[in-house]
């Protein structure tokens, strides 16, 4: 197991933002993967979380299936954040990264986009009392990372010398996205143990808790390396290939994998992304003494070609 470098948001007041400024900075940069603890966030919502979801996923099967994850809409065909259910080898992580023919995943997903944080939509969970239980319980969650994921982006501008608001007004209105994951313990009759197959995020910071080991992540040397959190209100954050891009790949998208263990395990993982109209341009700071590796792109067009390939939809020119 690894030490990931551990970020105490409570350091950050009384004036020592720079110093942990530097220290989320300098984990990007080397490992793409840090623990984020003192956030502020009350250990219900995490527990609450959690509880409802593990009931979901011991529902029938008949009654998951009855609400399949659509990936759009009504707000428009490129609002790709998933809602509802994923049945257990329904997906495939290596699809992200455009390998096709690999294995698929033993996970069942429930997910959730912006959306759940409006009460009069209407959204695929049970029409039970504990399906609004879950609801509320999401949502309630999905408001805790945005809390934590602006803070976590706000402290970078201070090492990457913008603007205190530029991720903010460049996030404000994102398709974020929340999937709670629930991942079988290794079974005899499975082909392989592949919970979820390597992949990077497509994401600007990926902020992940679970409840248990198999979480891995590959080391600059190649070497897999396990990942785990003493407890579930403890965030995983890593690095996406849309923060890799904008940095001009000074920050790290680490691959990682999920590999499953002798119970099961829980886990609920949050993608922040960034406004369709944002312009994915590298940052000055990274640009002073090399070119930038890429040409400026909106995030709209970097967000589709990253979907089309998760869920085999034709690519857009």
């Amino acid at each position: 197991m690894t030490v990931l470098p551990v970020i105490n948001l409570e350091d950050a007041l009384g004036g020592n933002e720079e110093k942990v400024a530097d220290e989320i900075s300098r984990a990007c940069t080397e490992v793409g993967f840090f623990i984020v603890r003192g956030h502020g966030i009350d250990r219900k919502v995490f527990d609450d979380a959690y509880e409802l979801s593990l009931g979901f996923f011991g529902r029938p099967a008949a009654e998951k299936d009855a609400l399949p994850m659509r990936t759009s809409t009504a707000r428009g065909d490129n609002d790709y954040s998933p809602y509802g259910y994923s049945a257990l080898l329904s997906e495939n992580a290596y699809a992200y990264t455009g390998k096709q023919g690999m294995p698929a995943d033993y996970v069942e997903k429930f997910s959730a986009g912006r959306l759940v944080l409006d009460d009069a939509e209407d959204l695929p969970f049970p029409a039970d009392e504990a399906g609004r239980a879950l609801r509320a319980a999401l949502k309630a969650y999905f408001a805790a990372c945005e809390t934590v994921s602006a803070r976590v982006t706000e402290l970078l501008t201070i090492a990457l010398e913008l603007p205190r608001d530029f991720f903010a007004t460049r996030t404000d209105r994102s398709n974020d996205s929340l999937r709670s994951q629930y991942y079988p313990g290794v079974q005899q009759e499975f082909l392989n143990d592949q919970g979820m197959g390597e992949h990077t995020d497509g994401t600007l910071i990926t902020l992940l808790t679970e409840d248990g080991p198999g979480l891995q992540l590959r080391d600059l040397s190649g070497n897999w390396i396990d990942v785990d959190v003493p407890e579930r209100d403890h965030f995983i954050v890593n690095i996406g290939d849309l923060m890799a891009r904008w940095s001009n790949d000074e920050y790290v998208s680490t691959p990682h994998r999920v590999r499953l263990v002798d119970r099961p395990r829980q886990s609920i993982v949050f993608f922040k992304l960034a406004n369709d109209d944002a312009v994915i341009e590298a940052f000055p700071k990274f640009t002073r003494e090399r070119p930038a590796t890429y040409e400026p792109i909106r995030y709209e067009t970097f967000s589709l070609q990253k979907m089309d390939a998760l869920f085999g939809r034709e690519a857009r020119s």
